[in-house]
């Protein structure tokens, strides 16, 4: 599938397909390091605000080391899914619609913050202005944590590629201005394992396009990059 409006895409996506979303993330992180990062940033921390939540991909492991997590998304389709899978939870959680540039969250609520997988869209929903837009939007995370607490954001680091980098100039842009304001990067493997060659196409064709990249390769296992970056709220 060749992807000609990728706003119009994801837009799409997280409007009208939560499900097949989960079913493309759970494939995620072969080799644990994310869920280690993640493990360690709940160690650090009793209340987190997860922005950017969708279906769960942070809130619902979080949520399983004993943090109180609010979770924040723009889509209400995303926040169905990720409900279902917080029920059987044995963790503290809420759940709101909201942006990530006006946080429904008191001041200094919560020990830390992780946007995963958010921030990044600026670069595709507001081409001129993206700077200002990230700037709001770390603003709020600063916001919301208390000074010395824990500020993450995770981006994708590109997929099916061997090595780890932007997939384009405008991400590219975001990571260094990210750095620029204090966040310190790491590289994770995140690779995806799919449970059959025939879902790897499937899934990679329908949320990135690379259909016949899976088809060349003819393999479950699919590489990946995920960056980290980390800082001290102020």
């Amino acid at each position: 599938m060749r992807i000609t409006d990728w706003k119009e895409h994801f837009a799409r996506i997280y409007a009208n397909e939560p499900d097949q979303y989960q079913r493309l993330v759970a494939a995620e992180d072969a080799y644990g390091e994310l869920a280690a990062r993640i493990e360690a940033t709940a160690e650090r921390a009793n209340t987190i605000v997860d922005i950017g939540a969708g279906t769960g991909r942070l809130t619902v492991p979080l949520c399983r080391y004993g943090v109180e997590v609010h979770a924040v998304d723009q889509a209400a389709p995303m926040l169905e899914v990720a409900a279902r899978r917080l029920e059987s939870s044995v963790g503290t959680w809420r759940l709101s619609v909201g942006d990530a540039r006006e946080l429904p969250i008191p001041d200094q609520w919560a020990d830390g913050a992780v946007a995963g997988w958010v921030y990044g869209h600026f670069t595709e929903w507001h081409t001129d202005g993206w700077r200002d837009e990230l700037a709001a939007a770390i603003a709020e995370m600063d916001r919301v944590v208390r000074p010395g607490g824990t500020e993450v954001v995770i981006d994708t680091l590109g997929t099916a590629v061997a090595e780890p980098g932007a997939p384009n100039a405008a991400l590219a842009a975001y990571h260094e201005e990210l750095e620029r304001v204090g966040f310190e990067r790491s590289v994770l493997r995140t690779d995806y394992r799919f449970a059959s060659v025939e879902e790897s196409i499937e899934l990679l064709d329908w949320f990135f396009g690379l259909g016949d990249w899976a088809r060349g390769h003819n393999s479950p296992l699919i590489p990946e990059f995920t960056g980290w970056w980390e800082r001290r709220s102020s």
